[in-house]
């Protein structure tokens, strides 16, 4: 046994109860100690604690001693004293207070996401103040990952000391939480004494009349997030797991000690929004009468109802804000517009940092609170309160009006909530006296759900549509209104979407709606897709009486640009067909692999003495190197940029500011190979995938504007670790030979931009991007591991190859950028080719080219238009200087031909004053015969397609730059 007593962590107080309470501390070798402790002053009872080796880790090739001291047999709302005490005399001492068997009032106070607590100072004070029998964090203590030990030392232990010496916290984890160090502090001691399933993660506990449920949400919120987010099924242990935890939280739910409870309260890190867990604990929950369920996860305050009337703020769910930082601000929307597009029942949300539960027999009140980022103080974000009575809401001063003959009528009034606590909004309609419970109020496809606190009142407008033809009296409350449906509306349509495949045919719209007969009887009815408010396209369809029935439209447009698209009575999208070509400058690969770069947006090009800086300061300001087979890694890989960071992400825009990251999305999933990021805070986090694991981890800070060589290197048995000019700042433990690392094999590796966000499968990407404002001025990538010794090398050498030079894919220094580049079009006939024409010599008389560019001063284009009669000789050729704008040229001195080709030659320009690039977006030529005349379009990327590239030219993406507002994606990117 070791002498040299030191505890490392701790002491921290878990698992509290009215006649015990758990005590643990981390020490980094096992010692000869015992905890002494008793009532008040009297220290009188003794134990020996055991303790349980961890991982052994970096700092600890035989891993660190946790030891837990579970105290028995203990009094009840009594307080006790406690040291942990070296036989040599050395101790460490805390306090604490055991819970009341059957409490009159319960406080507990919560938080989630804390990861770097800035607040722990605020919060602290807080909880000293409030004084709560516990604190519930439900996960993500970590800011990198649960395999990093000193996440929960840095941000946690470290943080609070003497406020975790004192009350007891209740844990469970967040995405962030998933790994060994996780487990080691808080799932392995809790288990010695919690009620769980068989990973100790998922629990339940009871304190006077409320039970508590805590879930471990992370294995649909994280791994099968991940999975299905990378494009995969998830595995079979995940499914399992999965179905494990569903079926534990069923049976404690369905325990007696559930049942009989005053309340439930249900607890994990995942909130309503999360996909799977909306999928998979709603209807759970609200089966099951779970009161309160309490995530965090966003970053965000959300307060949502029940979707269904039925159920309404008979269970609320509430998302925390992060303790990160100090942040306090509410929207409720007015209950006029809808606060998240695809969440109608989403009734409030802001910013906030913790969560003060008070509970009593005849109610629960769930307020929480921010602090101010200017002073410090604490102010009440919101306030829930929960009560057993039936909800009591009183409507008066209805109006109802019809608004067309087809059943459409409208009902005003005003709510108030005459009862206790909150309740959600219903109205009771009668149509022929059949019920109806409605629940969504306000314009149409903005409906929503409206919550009323106690006294509070608010008006309401709801659109109501009778179906059926004939009479109907609509009567809410005490007044009614007789409406005649003549007929109702033949068709009613909804769910519009519009898809380009922007790989194969970028020019081919596919459109679909679903559409309804509302009448009893067959029809057959035209189906109108509109392009820019003009019928494009008509679908003549036959519906049986009342049946549903999806129509497709495939659309081809012959012209690049932005179209407004419908169909029938929807309202119109905004869509974009590819079209233009343009130089994107081509940066030169040192490597000698063959992986150039692209230059996108129009960045400044410095050259100084001992670098050349790209200036990434717009948005469409980034470098990308495209996705080629020889960037393909097994085992191991190294990405490392030069940079000079100007600034951190403001408030309005998205974190994780990519410094390089090569994958679909730069987290939110098994979505990257590497990724090297920026968070708003200045903090840098650094991350691989394998299979559907995301293997993240966090350390160092940006140095910002200051040129620094940011470094991560990976290897399946060494790890990764992270480097700013040379000096290691973060690493995280190996993983199993033979898991696959994720390679994104048709995703490029981006400098200075990134999607981020979940991937959505109707358009295949996240719906956000992020930007780094940076100044780049050298890039590598390597297929293999490189050490601390040989990134140092390359740090002080950097204008050398260096060491494994062999292994280097990708080198970037800027001196070499090609920025010129020529464009062929096909040899095209104007008409179908009939070879009679051969024999008859039918030659066209081609005589006009209509011309659409956008030609910077700096940028230049000149044509050649060639004609031939065989597709391979050149007959006679006239040369042009393109210009800025629509223009029109005559085709003078060209004979008579068969075909006809444009040879396009591009050249941009790159420096100081910013990248000026030619862009082509439409070439037309008028052609006629001796009786026949017809024009000829080279406009889309389809068009383009057909000819020759050579050089810089190309094409840019153009959604890299797009928002899509009728997704959802709640993220604290």
């Amino acid at each position: 046994m070791n002498s040299n007593f030191f505890i490392l962590n701790g002491p921290y107080l878990l698992d509290p109860a009215a006649s015990h309470m758990t005590i643990a501390w981390e020490t980094n070798s096992p010692v000869d100690i015992q905890v002494i402790y008793g009532e008040q002053e009297f220290l009188n009872q003794t134990m020996t604690p055991n303790f349980e080796r961890g991982i052994p880790y970096e700092d600890n090739n035989k891993g660190n001693c946790l030891y837990t001291a579970v105290l028995r047999d203990l009094k009840p709302d009594t307080k006790y004293m406690y040291q942990i005490k070296l036989h040599s005399g050395a101790m460490e001492s805390g306090t604490f207070k055991t819970l009341e068997k059957q409490p009159n009032e319960l406080k507990i106070v919560m938080l989630s996401d804390s990861h770097l607590f800035h607040t722990e100072k605020q919060f602290s004070d807080m909880v000293e103040r409030i004084k709560p029998e516990f604190i519930i964090h439900s996960g993500d203590i970590s800011f990198g990952t649960g395999y990093q030990h000193e996440q929960y030392v840095n941000n946690w232990f470290k943080k609070i000391p003497e406020l975790l010496k004192h009350i007891p916290v209740f844990y469970i984890p967040g995405n962030h939480d998933d790994g060994p160090f996780y487990d080691e502090f808080f799932t392995k001691p809790q288990a010695k004494t919690c009620r769980c399933d068989e990973t100790g993660r998922t629990y339940s506990f009871d304190c006077g009349k409320t039970h508590f449920t805590l879930v471990d949400s992370n294995s649909w919120g994280l791994f099968e997030m991940n999975a299905i987010n990378s494009g995969v099924e998830a595995d079979a242990k995940t499914k399992r797991t999965i179905q494990q935890t569903l079926n534990w939280i069923k049976q404690d739910l369905a325990s007696e000690a559930a049942a009989n409870a005053a309340w439930r309260v249900l607890v994990l890190h995942h909130p309503y929004t999360d996909e799977f867990n909306n999928r998979y604990i709603v209807p759970v929950a609200e089966a099951y009468n779970v009161n309160l369920v309490i995530g965090g996860h966003l970053h965000y305050y959300v307060k949502t109802v029940s979707i269904d009337p039925k159920v309404g703020a008979k269970t609320v769910y509430i998302s925390q804000g992060s303790t990160q930082e100090p942040e306090c601000e509410l929207d409720t929307g007015g209950g006029e517009h809808r606060l998240l597009e695809e969440f109608p029942e989403v009734v409030a949300m802001g910013k906030s940092n913790y969560t003060l539960l008070t509970i009593e027999e005849e109610h629960l009140q769930c307020e929480t609170y921010g602090f101010s980022q200017q002073s410090g103080n604490e102010a009440l974000v919101d306030r829930v309160l929960l009560v057993h009575d039936e909800p009591k809401i009183s409507i008066s001063k209805v109006e109802i009006r019809r608004i067309d003959n087809n059943g459409k009528v409208e009902i005003k009034g005003i709510a108030e909530n005459i009862g206790r606590g909150l309740a959600e909004v219903t109205l009771q309609l009668f149509d022929n006296n059949v019920e109806n419970i409605m629940n969504l109020f306000g314009p149409v496809d903005k409906e929503r759900v409206i919550v009323l606190n106690e006294k509070e009142k608010r008006s309401f407008t709801m659109l109501y549509r009778a179906v059926n033809q004939g009479q109907h009296e609509i009567k809410v409350q005490n007044v009614s209104e007789n409406i005649t449906v003549f007929e109702p509306e033949q068709l009613t349509f909804q769910y519009m979407k519009l898809t380009l495949d922007h790989v194969k045919h970028a020019s081919l719209l596919m459109a679909s709606i679903e559409a309804t007969n509302n009448l009893d009887r067959e029809i057959f009815v035209p189906v109108h897709l509109y392009i820019d408010q003009r019928i494009a396209e008509t679908k003549n369809i036959f519906f049986r009486g009342h049946e549903k029935k999806q129509v497709d439209f495939c659309y081809k447009f012959y012209q690049g640009g932005s179209y407004q698209v419908s169909i029938a009575d929807q309202l119109p999208r905004d869509i974009k067909i590819p079209g233009p070509i343009r130089i994107i400058p081509r940066i030169q690969d040192k490597s000698g692999q063959g992986n150039y770069a692209l230059l996108h947006g129009n960045p400044k090009v410095i050259t100084r003495p001992d670098k050349v800086e790209i200036c990434l300061e717009q948005y469409g300001d980034y470098i990308e190197i495209p996705a080629r087979p020889n960037l393909r890694v097994k085992n191991a890989f190294s990405g490392m940029v030069w940079a000079n960071v100007d600034r951190l992400a403001k408030q309005n825009e998205m974190g994780h500011n990519p410094l390089m990251v090569k994958g679909k999305s730069v987290g939110w999933g098994a979505t990257y190979l590497m990724r090297m990021v920026v968070e708003r805070a200045g903090g840098l986090k650094w991350g691989t995938c394998h299979d559907i694991t995301e293997y993240s981890w966090q350390g160092g800070m940006v140095n910002l504007n200051q040129w620094t060589q940011y470094t991560l290197t990976f290897d399946k048995q060494i790890g990764g670790n992270s480097y700013c000019n040379g000096k290691r700042v973060a690493h995280v433990s190996g993983i199993a030979v033979d898991t696959k690392l994720r390679n994104w094999e048709n995703e490029p590796i981006f400098i200075g931009y990134s999607y981020i966000g979940h991937v959505i499968t109707e358009i295949d990407r996240p719906k956000y991007f992020t930007h780094l404002p940076a100044k780049i001025s050298q890039v590598r990538f390597y297929k293999d591991h490189l050490s601390e010794q040989e990134n140092r090398q390359i740090y002080e050498q950097p204008q050398k190859a260096g060491i494994k030079a062999e292994k280097m894919a990708v080198w970037l220094d800027f001196h070499d950028i090609l920025t010129v580049g020529t464009h062929t079009t096909e040899w095209c006939h104007p008409a179908v080719f009939d070879p009679a024409y051969k024999t008859e010599k039918k030659y066209w008389n081609f005589k006009q080219l209509k011309t659409k560019a956008k030609l910077p001063l700096q940028a230049g284009m000149k044509a050649s238009v060639e004609v031939s009669d065989d597709g391979a000789s050149i007959k006679a050729r006239q040369q042009i200087i393109l210009k800025n704008g629509t223009n029109y040229i005559v085709l003078e001195g060209l004979p008579p031909a068969q075909y006809i080709r444009i040879v396009t030659e591009f050249s941009a320009e790159v420096g100081s004053e910013g990248t000026f690039i030619p862009e082509l977006q439409e070439y037309q030529i008028s052609a006629f015969n001796e009786t026949d005349f017809t024009e000829m379009f080279w406009s889309t990327q389809e068009d383009w397609q057909r000819g020759k590239f050579t050089g810089a030219v190309g094409f840019e993406p153009i959604d890299r730059l797009s928002d899509f507002p009728e997704y959802t994606d709640v993220i604290h990117g």
